[in-house]
């Protein structure tokens, strides 16, 4: 019989990490995600990736 559901991930996601904001930061990060038709992990994983980007590039 064949498997039924979601196959596995490659790169399954099992870290899970807890954030403290401030309603002021929280508005703004839901915001900022609304507007540019994210999620908040989308946007907080992009920021992730450009300041990465940021540190390689002042090498």
């Amino acid at each position: 019989m064949a498997r039924t559901g979601r196959p596995k991930s490659d790169n399954p996601k099992n870290s899970l990490i807890g954030l403290k904001l401030t309603e002021d930061e929280a508005t703004k990060l839901r915001e900022y995600a609304s507007k540019h038709g994210m999620t908040i992990t989308e946007v907080l994983q992009r920021g992730i990736d450009l300041q990465y980007q940021m540190e390689e590039s002042s090498e």
